[in-house]
């Protein structure tokens, strides 16, 4: 276990990019990595129907087929399925705490947790020893949001918490999925509830089909595989580092700063300056105003 702090190179605001950011010293238990970056958020009912169960498995296994590590918040019904089936199928999970990071709630997810700190992590915004107070758990539900680049709301009546975790992630610019129910399941009321309320809202869509999850993820590929098609010779030549810096550059959402990208890379001011000329001298990456490098293909 280890505290992070805000701007350190192990808390998710530096290693994920995190726009907007967390902002909060946070302990983990377990390893983040690179990959984590843009999971996905799966949230919903503690008491949720078979139904309900079966979904979140889908999505689960859905984003893991995508490379994509599970985010949730270890709690019973949805968010328990969820993170086994993200192991179940040979993935990567994340579950944001509630309690102090020594403290697992519910006792019964004492062995889940143990998996998810050998693939993946558990994370805490309170001290170790906190116990599961009432007050605390909406209060987590941001940390879920921020971290993950896609939530999808499983089953909630109106009274869940994880309508704030939805709501919380459109506010953070996140993309929300919403599965929806039948108009006389209060399972679902919060679905719809949420529905009614983002109408018009783009970044909040229906999930009818586990392959809009597919294509989300490869409509943020575009910019990578645009480049690869203009410029295959290029990206079997890429050095080590020049991979690095390009998987940091893609990942960012927008571009990136040098003093983040030299963070989120792992190359220092004497070796980054060399990696980043050579990348623009083939015309991968681009510097933009403000010093903010992208990637080739998102020139205006």
């Amino acid at each position: 276990m280890f505290k992070a702090e805000p701007g350190s190179s192990g808390h998710p605001d530096i290693l994920f990019n995190c726009r907007p950011e967390i902002g909060l010293s946070l302990f983990i238990d377990g390893e983040l990595r690179e990959p984590d970056r843009d999971g996905v958020a799966i949230v919903g009912s503690r008491k949720p129907s078979l139904y309900g169960i079966k979904v979140a498995q889908l999505c689960a296994t859905a984003a893991v087929r995508n490379g994509k590590t599970v985010i949730s918040g270890l709690a019973r019904g949805i968010d328990t399925e969820s993170h086994r089936a993200a192991l179940k199928a040979g993935g990567r999970t994340i579950a944001v705490l509630g309690t102090g990071i020594d403290v697992i709630y519910p006792e019964e997810n004492v062995g889940l947790a143990d998996e998810i700190r050998r693939n993946g992590a558990l994370i805490s915004q309170f001290p170790p020893s906190t116990p599961p107070l009432r007050h605390n758990f909406p209060v987590r539900n941001t940390t879920v949001a921020k971290m993950c680049s896609l939530l999808i709301l499983v089953q909630a009546s109106t009274k869940s918490g994880s309508l704030i975790t939805a709501r919380l992630a459109r506010e953070s610019g996140r993309k929300v999925f919403v599965v929806p129910g039948q108009i006389d399941d209060e399972l679902f009321s919060g679905n719809h509830q949420f529905l009614r309320g983002c109408a018009g809202d783009g970044s909040v869509e229906l999930l009818t089909d586990m392959s809009q999850i597919d294509e989300f993820f490869s409509c943020k590929k575009t910019i990578f595989k645009d480049i690869s098609r203009i410029h295959p010779s290029k990206f079997e030549e890429l050095e080590k580092d020049e991979r690095a810096v390009l998987d940091a550059v893609r990942n960012s959402g927008g571009g990136m700063d040098f003093d983040t990208l030299s963070i989120s890379c792992g190359l220092g001011p004497g070796r980054l300056p060399a990696v980043l000329l050579s990348l623009m001298m083939k015309d991968i990456v681009f510097e933009g105003p403000g010093k903010i490098y992208k990637t080739s293909g998102e020139r205006s």
